[in-house]
């Protein structure tokens, strides 16, 4: 067991409850560590806090310090902790991650995630366990916790930075939570079961949504089958799927994707940190956007005859006899029109690509044999040629 110490009276009860427990057999081996954020002037001397703490318990002690890059300061000095943690427990062959949150850490997040308008996912708060990350005191208030060290005559220390009202989270503890308490005395307990009971809510949509959504893609019609809450679950694992992240997918962006259900034909939207959602063929998928590459300028065929092409290659035109030219070698372009070899009149490509499924970023990449009046004689990509205007022509080398 790998135990995050602060230094604070939380995490200095979790590791003498769990000192206890290696005592009494119940846990193999202990390790603290003490994560130096380097936020504040003298930050280095918790570590030397709570090495005195670890030699009264008898527990291996490591400290480390991380840089916590710009941006939200708690967030990232979050990331930076885990990260750290998570190496420290693979360099001891830790199997689990304790840290010290307490019943009312879970209400002050049930109350900030209130106030951000969460859903059942974040009204779910602090889970008990996630992963190899485990919180043994997540049913035991501060109070007790307060109670705990002093009992055992364990020094703890106290972060300046907890009594800021920068942060909102510390005007939640300060300000919010003793107006609940007043109105209901067991404010943080029901908060934290009302979390609770929402977890096991979100995991049977979730569950629900995994189910839609397990081949990498959701069929379009077992989606509106389905509630909205389990759609919108179905989006998130996609994107999990995807970007392998459950964040940079917000509420919005989730509303946006489920919009596209009820359109018609393919429809593609960008996402968050260069991913997009695209329906097509009844499917929705959630990918990375393929990058645009552009294509050669187009070039002129005045008339028959060999043509150099950009990158390598000759375009041999033999002859055009229905065509209006010049001709043109070229992407393809809105209005372009084909008449297939045996087909039945003309329809524009785009519709004929869309008719014979070839994907998006293929259509995007064609380049196509045209002539002057917008009339497509080739694409060599797919071998298919235009019945009438037509040309005889081939690519070399």
């Amino acid at each position: 067991m790998l135990v995050a110490l602060s230094g604070g009276a939380d995490s200095t009860a979790l590791l003498s409850a769990l000192a206890d427990l290696r005592d009494a057999g119940q846990v193999r081996a202990l390790t603290a560590v003490h994560v130096d954020h380097g936020l504040r002037p003298g930050s280095h001397l918790d570590a030397d806090a709570c090495a005195c703490v670890c030699d009264a318990l008898g527990v291996s002690f490591r400290r480390v310090s991380v840089e916590v890059r710009e941006g939200n300061v708690q967030a990232e000095a979050r990331r930076a902790r885990y990260a750290a943690l998570r190496r420290e427990a693979a360099r001891v062959g830790a199997t689990r991650i304790a840290t010290g949150h307490t019943l009312d850490d879970q209400a002050e997040t049930v109350v900030l995630r209130l106030l951000r308008g969460s859903g059942a996912r974040g009204l779910s708060g602090i889970p008990p366990r996630r992963g190899v990350v485990v919180r043994p005191l997540i049913d035991r208030t501060r109070a007790e916790v307060v109670e705990h060290v002093r009992s055992r005559g364990l020094p703890h220390l106290e972060d300046p930075s907890n009594a800021t009202p920068r942060f909102l989270r510390n005007r939640v503890r300060s300000e919010v939570l003793p107006v609940l308490r007043s109105l209901a005395p067991q404010a943080v307990r029901a908060m934290a079961r009302a979390a609770d009971l929402l977890r096991d809510d979100e995991r049977a949509l979730a569950a629900e949504g995994r189910r839609l959504a397990t081949t990498g893609s959701a069929r379009v019609a077992e989606l509106l089958a389905e509630p909205v809450a389990v759609r919108r679950r179905a989006v998130r694992d996609l994107w999990r799927q995807a970007s392998g992240r459950r964040a940079d997918l917000d509420a919005r962006q989730v509303e946006s994707v489920l919009a596209l259900l009820g359109r018609r034909g393919p429809t593609r939207l960008p996402l968050s940190r260069g991913f997009e959602a695209s329906i097509r063929y009844g499917a929705l998928t959630l990918r990375a956007a393929p990058e645009a590459v552009p294509g050669p300028d187009p070039v002129c065929i005045p008339g028959p005859g060999a043509i150099p092409l950009e990158g390598g290659g000759v375009l041999e035109v033999v002859s055009a006899p229905d065509a209006a030219w010049p001709l043109w070698w070229r992407a393809r372009r809105p209005g372009d029109r084909f008449r297939p070899a045996r087909g039945r009149g003309s329809k524009k490509l785009k519709a004929w690509l869309i008719d014979r499924k070839v994907p998006r970023e293929i259509r995007d990449a064609l380049r196509v044999l045209a002539d002057d009046a917008g009339w497509i004689l080739w694409i060599p990509e797919l071998g298919v040629r235009s019945e009438k205007p037509s040309a005889v022509a081939r690519l070399r080398g």
